[in-house]
């Protein structure tokens, strides 16, 4: 009997035991779950304070910078001194890149020049120069030291992929003003286009360009600015006349290897035609080129040297009477740029009053009187400025031929 009391109690003490277990496993995994969710809700909130921050945070930091605490202020040192350097990278990556596309357009246009073709192989630039293809029909100005006063051979080496070198032409030449003349009726180059040099400014981008062996990749490039506009230099005829060249000044550097080549706007226009013997002159970081109107205009009187032209005084005004101790003269309002008077010396406002003693009595008077000379002769002009009549000695000009 206590026996199976014994066996009873063991069977009734298992099935506790077993109940316990269960209730534990289940326990267990109710705890189990219970933290998954916990911890799952625990994420959840983190992440939506670290949202909830981050755009708080973004929203303070853009009004912050909106209102004041991060405005850089224009005047203050750092603000120009950062403005500055983003220009100066901007301008200076602008013109490189188009001073490479100016000198590509425009070195088909320009030549090399020598009297001896072995120079164009050598690696000095003694006895070469740069010519300016100046039309279609073969005309290329040259400066004056490379024609030997037209005595010699004159040899001219083109960018052309065949290497030809032709013989040249002497056509005429200006040692005052020092350009000259030749022309290569064959060489069937294209001219650049020239601007009228009174548009020029003072502080203008400016490059100068030279292809003095004939070979683009050897050709000499500086940048500059311009410095001086239309400033006159006064040179030495070879019978001992004083004349006026116009040229502009610029620190765009000029030397042997640009000599004779061209100076050219931002837009690829020609503004001058470079010279080494006028910037021998000038002081060290200054360098000149003779102005495209002056270019022009020796090209012109050069072509057509073998025709008549009619000289020109290169005045434009009125006849004035009653005046004070002259009685009448000429009201000048107006003078040709680079002509006989402006090369003389006179402005708008002044008073002509003679030619080589002959006193202006009309408009056509003077004319008259011009005409009856010749381009290059020597006039004395008598003329009234303010109060004070002064007396200069002119070469006349010729008419431009188009």
């Amino acid at each position: 009997m206590e026996d199976n009391n014994l066996e009873q109690e063991k069977i009734i003490e298992k099935e506790n035991l077993k109940e316990q277990v269960k209730t534990g496993e289940i326990r267990y995994r109710l705890d189990q779950r219970s933290r998954i969710k916990g911890g799952i809700l625990q994420f959840a909130s983190l992440l939506v304070v670290v949202l909830l921050t981050s755009i708080l945070t973004s929203t303070f930091v853009s009004r912050r910078i909106q209102e004041d605490s991060l405005v850089i202020d224009d005047n203050s040192s750092f603000s120009q001194m950062l403005r500055k350097s983003l220009e100066s990278f901007e301008t200076t990556f602008y013109d490189r890149t188009r001073i490479r596309e100016v000198y590509n357009q425009l070195s088909v246009s320009l030549v090399g020049i020598t009297s001896d073709p072995q120079n164009f192989y050598s690696e000095s630039y003694e006895g070469v120069f740069t010519g300016v293809v100046m039309n279609t029909e073969g005309y290329i100005l040259v400066p004056f030291g490379a024609v030997t006063g037209g005595s010699g051979e004159i040899y001219v080496r083109t960018e052309r992929e065949n290497d030809r070198i032709y013989q040249a032409e002497f056509i005429g030449g200006d040692i005052a003003i020092g350009l000259a003349l030749i022309r290569v009726e064959e060489i069937n180059l294209r001219p650049p286009k020239f601007s009228d040099s009174n548009t020029v400014k003072t502080a203008q981008s400016v490059i100068a360009m030279g292809n003095p062996f004939g070979d683009s990749d050897r050709g000499t490039v500086t940048f500059g600015v311009v410095a001086t506009v239309n400033k006159a230099f006064s040179r030495v005829t070879v019978d001992n006349r004083e004349v006026k060249v116009y040229a502009i000044e610029t620190d765009a550097k000029i030397n042997s290897g640009n000599n004779g080549g061209i100076l050219v706007n931002m837009n690829g226009e020609v503004v001058g035609i470079n010279s080494l013997s006028i910037t021998d002159g000038l002081a060290q970081e200054l360098s000149a080129a003779i102005t495209s109107n002056e270019a022009m205009n020796i090209t012109r009187s050069l072509i057509n040297s073998g025709e008549e032209l009619l000289p020109f005084l290169g005045v434009f005004g009125d006849i004035v009477t009653d005046l004070p101790e002259v009685g009448t003269g000429f009201y000048i309002q107006r003078i040709a740029p680079e002509g006989t008077a402006d090369r003389a010396g006179l402005r708008p406002t002044d008073i002509l009053i003679s030619i080589d003693d002959i006193e202006v009595e009309s408009a056509s008077s003077i004319d008259e009187y011009i005409q009856s000379r010749k381009v290059g002769d020597v006039v004395k002009i008598r003329y009234l400025r303010i109060d004070e009549i002064i007396e200069v000695d002119a070469t006349l000009y010729g008419t431009s031929v188009d």
